[in-house]
């Protein structure tokens, strides 16, 4: 059984500040658990934390997590986000389109990039996170942070022996 984990561990496991995810708590972006911060939070955290570098907005990038929560947790496999862009030529704006997968297969991965490629629009904008290498990297952060953190209190005195 997995430890309960602070803010400041999660913090660290999933590789973001400790003030951003206090701000995301703070905003309504995200939600405390109930039963405690776990790893695979931290893995949570740090998919969405990966997909808001990637110009996402902290909502859209927690509604994605969301709705992909079993397989960000199960860290196996590929989230995708497919954007797709075509522009007016009479300058009226672009038509947005977007979806998001997880993939288990690597022939499955390949196949949605040829299709992004080949498919006509004007701009894709393909994003791939490796959740197995997320977890893995959360679990060393994890680990550093717990080796590394300072212990509660005053330091004891030592005994002399004669």
């Amino acid at each position: 059984m997995m430890r309960k984990l602070n803010d400041a561990a999660v913090a660290a496991a999933a590789g973001i500040p400790p003030a951003t995810l206090a701000a995301w708590l703070r905003r309504g972006h995200l939600r405390r658990p109930a039963g405690g911060w776990r790893l695979e939070d931290a893995v949570y955290l740090r998919v969405i934390w990966l997909l808001t570098r990637a110009g996402l907005a902290v909502d859209a990038a927690a509604a994605i997590c969301d709705s992909n929560r079993a397989a960000i947790w199960r860290a196996s496999g590929w989230l995708v986000l497919v954007r797709s862009q075509d522009w007016n030529l009479a300058g009226g704006g672009a038509a947005v389109t977007g979806e998001a997968l997880v993939l288990d297969r690597r022939e499955d991965l390949l196949q949605v990039l040829n299709r992004a490629a080949g498919s006509g629009a004007d701009m894709a904008e393909i994003i791939v996170i490796d959740l197995a290498a997320a977890r893995q990297k959360s679990e060393l952060a994890l680990a550093h942070f717990l080796s590394t953190r300072r212990p509660r209190g005053r330091p004891r005195k030592k005994k002399e022996t004669s």
